[in-house]
């Protein structure tokens, strides 16, 4: 797992080869094909190291929301979307893997990858309860999946995918960049919804 790890920090999944793997951890190629029969055994690896990320960074101080007493929902979701950007810039080589796989081989991803997007929906979902005074949205759950939803597609296109599609047309730096998105949110969280003409 290191030695798959060391490589897709600096190379593409789809460029690494399981000659490429057994050189990086000493071991012989039959020695690998021993416990991964091909390849794509691999990608279930790059989802338990992930898998493992997510956990340390949501477990470490860096991954909790520290906020003063009056703080608000803008302060909170400008925190929330700078500490979501250094985990992705940190940890983009894993990020970028299993991104492509959970789309072309969800076969091999499993459950697991669902419960952490679920689990991604009650963090935002929990955030949106403890303000809730400045939240104009009724409907918390659906606003808990929009957030997540925003928050996964933009930070991760901009920081896997900076000179492909949209990202590419950003000038602004990573600080701007988060700062917008939070707030994006923010106005989105906040305005009261239209009300349908009589």
């Amino acid at each position: 797992m290191a030695a798959l790890e060391h490589l897709l920090r600096q190379r593409s999944f789809e460029e690494i080869s399981i000659a490429d793997l057994a050189a990086e951890a000493g071991l012989s190629v039959g020695t690998v094909y021993r416990r991964f029969e091909n390849r794509d055994a691999l990608i279930p690896v790059i989802f338990e190291l992930y898998a493992a990320r997510v956990s340390e960074f949501a477990a470490s101080p860096s991954g909790q929301l520290a906020l003063e007493p009056d703080a608000g929902l803008r302060t909170a979701l400008r925190q929330m979307v700078s500490q979501g950007w250094a985990f992705l810039t940190a940890e983009a080589h894993l990020v970028r893997a299993a991104h492509l796989h959970a789309r072309l081989r969800p076969d091999l991803v499993g459950e697991e990858w669902e419960a952490f997007l679920e689990m991604a929906v009650e963090s935002s979902r929990a955030l949106i309860e403890h303000f809730s005074g400045e939240v104009s949205i009724t409907d918390r759950r659906q606003a808990a999946q929009i957030v997540t939803y925003l928050l996964n597609t933009s930070l991760i296109e901009r920081a896997l995918y900076p000179q492909d599609g949209p990202a590419f047309a950003l000038t602004m730096s990573d600080a701007e960049f988060t700062a917008a998105m939070a707030d994006a949110i923010y106005g989105y969280l906040t305005v009261p919804p239209l009300q349908a003409p009589a």
